[in-house]
């Protein structure tokens, strides 16, 4: 049981750290496994020591000694062995050997338009690249554009006959997406599926990407572009997936070839997916996704997705259309990939009424509990065995944050009542990170749930219910202009309100169907909070920790442990309903069509 859970170490600031969520340029490449690298111009630091982790040697070519000198000093020392810099008046005389180098990039800034007008540079790149290599820049006005322009048709005569060019968010700094340039439904399908953020000001950006997507003027807006060449037959404006993704597709049986693709490469972490888009030529949904890591670290959370889809689609305890079907799994330069069939929908806090009579949050409550239910199994292990499980977290719980020491008695006495219960307790499968964010709502209004790296086909029960419900909340509590975490919790859940008698009831469907005892009822609610503690540390300082959202969630909920409102729901006041009207509520969402 929480096989996936108590495998994780959860360490403090373990996914604060950033360093190779930049340069994700590279992951459109034709490879990341790459020789010599030639940097035409001076790159950022940060820049260097991502290039450093996929390359065996990065040469910096630069007219300004002072410049190179001062990116060299700031590398860090492992990545100093592998960057050598050179200094140089002319192009033609790049101190590398014919055919050895892989990539280059041009990283100059002020320098990019002089150095496309070089009449030598064409000549010297062909010479210097392999045969296989790859030539990537990014320009951002009209002269840098120009200048490319006629770059690219000198290289042309070299064998670079089809440039691929994207359009590149945001403006400027690290790039977050990358799409084709020239096809507007992709990037409708960007700004309407992607892009779509929590405030006003993103949700209003995207609706202007659509439109401007619509008209067809995008490209005549984005000033931003990127480049890539390759030596190719090719004379059509495909823009193909990255030859590794189709390698890795190929042998398990899946084709790549005829799909354009696109990247988002969002979030500031190295935890953070990139995510390719695949879309037919004419289509105008995604036909795949491939999700993809940053960091070696963070491959199982792919493969326990691909495991954890696979089991699901075989059980079927829920409706296939309500979950992605997973294609392939493998890994590239030690980086883990998992492709999906794409589902369609749009994100869910752009469809809700943000209302507790919401009918997307109730067929979302409803599949929650249908999973819970139709994967309920009491043999699995025993309730000891399940407390065991449990203490071993609040070990690690307790070593982290500070707690009183009647809060440790008092969820150390939660759990022992787990341990100490005599009946039968129900493991579920369990989706793990049930947040609003990770729902998609069809056309049809039915909720596609996505994002199943942290499931469990032996999970808590309930737990999922507790998460989606508190994000849910907290969402309508936004949309009412309520920013406050932990006030919006307490005003939703901790006491009498509309959200918390739907928690009450949805708990009582939710333990009918699944077998879950009453008395089993707080020690979950408490562990749930405390479990997602553990997995907000990951995201903290260590000197932040006790202002964690999680951690002060639960010791309100300990402080108002006596409260008439979370008595309420443990004691399932009022008439429990039987199986048979568990299986009527569901059945009603279920005739809801589905859309993917």
């Amino acid at each position: 049981m929480l096989q996936n859970t108590l495998s994780t170490n959860f360490v403090p600031g373990t996914n604060l750290t950033g360093g190779l969520a930049r340069a994700s340029w590279r992951f459109l490449l034709p490879s990341l496994e790459l020789d010599n690298v030639l940097c035409l111009g001076v790159p950022a630091a940060a820049t260097l020591n991502v290039l450093a982790t996929i390359s065996a040697a990065i040469t910096m070519a630069s007219t300004n000694a002072g410049q190179l000198e001062t990116a060299h000093g700031e590398l860090e020392p492992q990545v100093k062995a592998k960057v050598r810099t050179a200094h140089i008046t002319d192009f033609c005389q790049l101190p590398l050997a014919d055919k050895s180098v892989s990539l280059v990039f041009f990283a100059g800034k002020k320098e990019l338009a002089g150095m496309l007008r070089d009449a030598s540079l064409p000549a010297a790149l062909d010479r210097l690249l392999k045969d296989d290599g790859a030539i990537y820049l990014e320009i951002k006005n009209l002269s840098d554009r120009r200048a490319t322009r006629l770059m690219i048709r000198k290289l042309a005569s070299c064998g670079f006959n089809t440039p691929r060019k994207f359009w590149l968010t945001p403006l400027r700094g690290e790039l977050r997406t990358a799409f084709p340039l020239d096809d507007d439904r992709m990037a409708k399908y960007l700004f309407t599926n992607v892009l779509f953020g929590q405030s006003l000001k993103m949700r209003a950006l995207s609706s202007a990407g659509v439109w401007l997507s619509q008209a067809r003027l995008l490209r005549s807006v984005t000033p931003r572009r990127a480049i890539l060449l390759q030596r190719s037959p090719r004379h059509d404006n495909l823009q193909p997936p990255p030859e590794y993704l189709v390698s890795i597709a190929e042998k398990s049986g899946v084709d790549l070839s005829g799909l354009q693709c696109g990247l988002s490469a969002r979030g500031k972490f190295n935890a953070n997916k990139n995510i390719f888009y695949l879309f037919d030529r004419d289509g105008k949904k995604a036909k795949a996704v491939i999700k993809m890591t940053r960091a070696p670290e963070f491959n199982s959370r792919l493969e326990n997705e691909y495991h954890v889809l696979f089991t699901l689609q075989e059980k079927g305890f829920v409706d296939p259309a309500t979950f992605p079907e997973p294609l392939f799994f493998g890994d590239h330069a030690k980086l883990a990939l998992l492709g999906q069939k794409a589902v369609h929908g749009e994100p869910f806090r752009s469809r809700t009424k943000a209302t507790v009579d919401c009918p997307i949050a109730h067929d979302a409550i409803n599949w929650i509990v249908k999973l819970g239910t139709a994967s309920s199994n009491q043999s699995a292990a025993t309730a000891a065995q399940v407390g065991e499980a449990l203490m071993k977290l609040f070990k690690r719980f307790a070593e982290i944050y500070p707690l009183a020491k009647f809060e440790a008695d008092f969820l150390a006495a939660q759990i022992a009542a787990i341990s100490d219960f005599s009946g039968k307790f129900p493991l579920v499968f369990q989706h793990g990170d049930p947040g609003t964010w990770n729902m998609l709502v069809s056309a049809s209004g039915r909720v596609i749930v996505i994002d199943w790296e942290a499931g469990e086909p032996e999970g808590m029960p309930l737990w999922d219910l507790f998460y989606f419900m508190r994000t849910y909340g907290s969402w309508v509590s936004r949309v009412q202009g309520s920013k406050d975490p932990l006030e919006n919790f307490t005003r939703n859940f901790l006491e009498p309100s509309a959200l918390h008698a739907l928690l009450a009831e949805t708990t009582r469907r939710y333990c009918a169907g699944a077998g879950l005892a009453a008395d089993l009822i707080a020690p979950l609610f408490y562990t749930c909070w405390m479990h997602r503690s553990l997995k907000e540390a990951t995201r903290l300082p260590k000197d932040s920790l006790q202002k964690g959202v999680f951690f002060n969630l639960l010791r309100r909920c300990i402080e108002q442990r006596n409260s008439p409102a979370l008595n309420s729901l443990f004691s399932l006041n009022g008439e429990i309903k039987s199986e048979k009207q568990v299986n009527f509520v569901q059945s009603k969402s279920e005739k809801i069509p589905a859309d993917v």
